[in-house]
């Protein structure tokens, strides 16, 4: 089940008006809380703009991602130039995110191994592992698996040193590596003379003050909340995984492998409503502003078979405990000993 022609000219319609003013408005955001975590004093203060600014580094990701999926305005050129943008504080090229996003997650969702994040392992997989990567796979599936789990396997050996295995570098792939290589450059160059020179709030203060609060904290948490989302998007008791090309064929993957995540209070509206996941896989083309429609649409008519799950600390315990690995025979999930948990 998807939407129908009518419906997707509906909700893939893209607003150049409304997708520049996203990207401005969160690129001030970002600029000014960067420069208070800079400039900020005591160094709590100075700590809380540093979690603020990672967290907005992943929100104006969101926008690279709509950017990336060419859903952002109409403009193709425009989504491109507004997407190299959007993705430059996270560190990553555009052309290698498209790559490993939409023309392999987007294109395999969950068909083990070719969807290879936070993809799960088989308890024979699991258990032929050496036991020092039995312990980083249970560290992964452990409450804080998202800490580490998306800027090692993800982000270190798939964007900043992708494997062969992974993708075959073209010239795009080089140039906007090359992009983020000077992007990184000339910001670390700007914390480390202007610390010193008082550029930030007027005190001269040493150079691995901006280094760790205006660089490692922010991308640390904008990691750990990259994991986390990621996390939720495609693991729950009742999401389905596949490592049979014809099964998964077969199946409605695209809507039986997603979750609507519905975070308390405005959570889902500060970032962009990617938690609207199912409406997302069904249609990448819809923009993030038409996302909450989209959803509630998919969701009157496939409400036994859409996953809506309302987090919470408890709820997301429960998650973690249940899904560690996963019977792709019987489709469900159990726990380190074989144990079904679904």
């Amino acid at each position: 089940m998807s939407f129908t022609q009518e419906e997707t000219l509906i909700y893939a319609h893209r607003d150049l008006v409304k997708g520049v003013a996203i990207f401005v408005v969160d690129v001030a955001v970002l600029v000014m809380l960067a420069y208070l975590a800079l400039s900020a004093s005591p160094w709590w203060l100075q700590t809380l703009f540093s979690l603020a600014t990672g967290i907005t580094i992943g929100i104006l990701f969101v926008v690279g991602h709509d950017a990336a999926h060419n859903a952002l305005t109409p403009s193709r050129q425009l989504n491109y130039v507004l997407g190299q943008l959007a993705l430059l504080p996270a560190l990553h090229p555009f052309s290698l995110w498209v790559n490993v996003h939409n023309h392999t997650h987007h294109r395999w969702t969950n068909l083990s191994p070719k969807d290879y994040v936070w993809t799960p392992l088989s308890l024979e997989a699991y258990r032929a592992l050496p036991r020092r990567q039995q312990l980083r796979y249970q560290l992964y599936r452990g409450p804080l698996g998202p800490a580490v789990y998306y800027i090692y396997e993800f982000w270190w050996r798939k964007i900043a040193f992708p494997r062969k295995s992974v993708v075959r570098f073209k010239r795009a792939h080089f140039v906007d590596t090359a992009l983020v290589a000077t992007f990184a450059v000339t910001y670390f160059a700007l914390l480390y003379f202007g610390s010193e020179r008082g550029w930030f709030g007027g005190t001269p203060r040493p150079w691995w003050n901006a280094a760790l609060f205006g660089f490692a904290i922010p991308f640390v948490v904008w990691n750990t909340l990259m994991s986390f989302v990621i996390y939720l998007h495609h693991t729950h008791p009742r999401i389905k995984w596949y490592d049979d090309e014809e099964v998964w064929k077969r199946s409605p993957a695209q809507l039986e492998s997603s979750v609507h995540v519905i975070f308390p209070g405005p959570i889902n509206f500060i970032f962009h409503w990617i938690m609207e996941h199912t409406a997302h896989h069904l249609r990448p083309s819809i923009p993030l502003y038409r996302l909450p429609a989209a959803q509630r649409l998919i969701e009157s008519r496939e409400r036994d078979r859409i996953i809506v799950f309302r987090w919470s600390i408890a709820a997301h315990l429960d998650v973690v405990r249940r899904c560690k690995l996963y019977d792709f025979r019987a489709r469900r999930w159990m726990d380190f000993e074989g144990v079904y948990t679904s």
